[in-house]
């Protein structure tokens, strides 16, 4: 019984300004609990139920800044997983491209070991058949000048190639003493 008239001893002022206590400390749902039991005690104070609406209307918006911002997590945590993905699926790719690369380089270069092989053995063919042509001609008894052949472009361009490391940088001389020693020769 004493507690029923401690309760009661409290006017309205008493739980509006609890409550206000409460609203000011951002402690939102104290507030709304002390103005609630205000509320059942004095159902027809003004200023109670405005602080009410007040205080449920603060609660909303707590509550939807809070699912947003819940929202913008899940956003962020979906964006940085979907990054992710893209990003392992594009180093895939990338891996995949450089796996390809490294296949296609082979290839060629099985490619060109084949044909050097090839034209080894073309080159070394047409030796010994110039070899014994030699030696048939120099059996039969005749000395004839060999005839010339054409080469092909594959012969011909490696006898260049080889040539290239023989290359010298031809310097203009002039022919005889210049007419006076004394004026630079001009060679242009």
């Amino acid at each position: 019984m004493l507690a029923t008239f401690s309760t009661r001893a409290q006017s309205a002022t008493d739980y509006f300004n609890g409550g206000a206590q409460f609203y000011i400390s951002n402690n939102i749902p104290d507030a709304l609990k002390k103005v609630e039991a205000g509320r059942q005690i004095y159902p027809d104070d003004v200023k109670l139920k405005k602080l009410e609406e007040l205080l449920k209307q603060q609660q909303q918006q707590q509550q939807q800044q809070q699912q947003n911002q819940q929202n913008q997590q899940n956003q962020q945590s979906q964006s940085q997983q979907s990054k992710s993905s893209q990003n392992q699926q594009s180093q895939s790719q990338k891996q995949q491209q450089q796996n390809q690369q490294q296949q296609n380089q082979q290839q060629q270069q099985k490619q060109q070991a084949q044909n050097q092989s090839n034209a080894q053995k073309q080159q070394q063919n047409q030796q010994q058949q110039a070899q014994q042509q030699n030696s048939q001609n120099g059996q039969n008894g005749q000395n004839q000048p060999q005839k010339a052949q054409a080469m092909t472009p594959e012969e011909a361009k490696k006898l260049l190639d080889t040539q290239k490391g023989n290359e010298q940088v031809l310097q203009y001389r002039p022919q005889g003493q210049p007419e006076n020693a004394n004026l630079p020769v001009k060679d242009w």
